[in-house]
């Protein structure tokens, strides 16, 4: 069984020149932006409201979208810079206004749910999530909030967090299963038209996700997409992307794009951006959930 809503994505899209941080605008991808800036007011009435919480101030600060790195436990973020990378690089190829600042909330905290995309990046094995972790993911994914995991490990490690990440996930969510994400769905063509899964290292042709109420709610990945995404304090790139060099870096940079952008227009491709059913998803609560 594959996640499968979506048309089959068109192939050949020609890439931008993106090794040396530089963006050539690619003329099919026009009308991408030209969606993209009407679809900012919708985006801008999202984020000005306070995405599950009650009682939290729509600042000004809060209406920008900002990369969130979670953590579990007492383990540091691994990867660190690379949640502000893919920032700028929606920034840059996006009209979504983005707030290019390094953002890491603890699993355990309920400022996860001031952030409508989390970034989960594994490198081994972890302690089972805490009562209060399990519930704030359940609550997260279950409210519209969307979960990006990528297991960056290696060998033994890359196996260790790929066996704790599935468990942590059933005990959250026992009646969810990864499944592998078909290349028909939207999210292939939420910004890009992509066919690529790669990261830093190719090594899974497929990524996986959990469907929620019909919402890709979660999407897990074993190719270390955030070691492609991954800069130095120079600007240099830290991890050579093998075997396919820059053109699978760019792969998997718009990979992250489409993501960030399915997270918040969710199937807007198909459905023309209905903005009744998005206004409902981000004004839903953790009470409103309880109740159903």
């Amino acid at each position: 069984m594959t996640i499968d809503p979506g048309g089959v994505p068109d192939a050949g899209v020609p890439r931008t020149g993106r090794e040396q941080g530089i963006t050539v605008d690619d003329p099919r991808n026009l009308a991408h932006r030209s969606f993209v800036r009407a679809a900012t007011t919708v985006l801008a009435a999202l984020l000005a409201l306070p995405l599950l919480l009650p009682g939290r101030a729509a600042g000004s600060e809060l209406n920008r979208f900002r990369v969130a790195q979670v953590t579990t436990g007492d383990r540091p973020a691994a990867r660190p810079n690379a949640a502000f990378v893919l920032g700028q690089e929606v920034r840059f190829r996006t009209a979504v206004d983005v707030k290019l600042d390094r953002v890491v909330v603890a699993l355990s905290s309920r400022d996860i749910f001031d952030h409508p995309f989390l970034l989960w990046v594994g490198d081994g094995p972890f302690p089972p999530l805490t009562d209060t972790e399990r519930d704030h993911l359940r609550t997260f994914l279950r409210s519209g909030g969307f979960l990006l995991v990528d297991n960056v490990g290696e060998g033994a490690d890359l196996a260790a967090f790929d066996k704790h990440f599935r468990a942590a996930l059933h005990q959250a969510l026992p009646d969810a299963e990864l499944q592998p994400v078909s290349q028909r769905h939207v999210l292939f063509r939420s910004f890009y038209r992509l066919a690529a899964v790669w990261g830093r290292r190719a090594t899974h042709a497929h990524i996986e996700g959990v469907e929620l109420d019909g919402r890709l709610a979660l999407v897990y990945s074993q190719n270390d997409l955030t070691g492609a995404w991954s800069r130095d304090g120079y600007g240099a790139w830290e991890f050579e992307a093998v075997p396919g060099g820059p053109a699978q870096r760019e792969d998997a940079l718009r990979l992250g794009v489409n993501l960030v952008m399915y997270a918040l227009l969710l199937d807007y491709k198909d459905e023309q951006a209905h903005i009744d059913y998005l206004l409902r998803r981000r004004r839903l609560r953790p009470e409103d959930l309880e109740q159903r």
